[in-house]
């Protein structure tokens, strides 16, 4: 994975082999996994989108019970979720507007759980 956060998208684009600027008009699709998929019954979700957005845009459009889990502080997630993009754990990358997700891309948004 890069360094840079600008160097985000290119690495996205490149794992989907479509070079940059030519995403389409699709869905993205979300997968839920344990808690999070009892939260609303259902383990996956699908989200309209038209060209890209940054990733907390799509976190934005969750359903309101979700998204209360899976938000902290505005542009940071819950340090309770891990979130993966394409495969890839970017919960750990900062500003999550950077991140560009575009039709075809999958979300997965897992819970940690912590003992003690």
């Amino acid at each position: 994975m890069p360094d840079d956060e600008d160097d985000l998208r290119g690495a996205y684009m490149r794992r989907m082999h479509l070079p940059e600027g030519l995403r389409m008009n699709g869905f993205i699709s979300i997968r839920l996994i344990g808690l999070l998929r009892d939260l609303i019954g259902s383990d996956s979700l699908r989200i309209e989108v038209e060209g890209e957005l940054g990733l907390q845009q799509i976190l934005n459009r969750l359903p309101e019970r979700l998204k209360r889990e899976v938000l902290g502080e505005p542009g940071v997630p819950s340090p309770k979720i891990l979130i993966l993009v394409n495969g890839v754990e970017v919960t750990g990358f900062g500003n999550l507007e950077k991140i560009r997700i575009g039709a075809g891309d999958e979300i997965v948004l897992i819970p940690i759980i912590h003992g003690g």
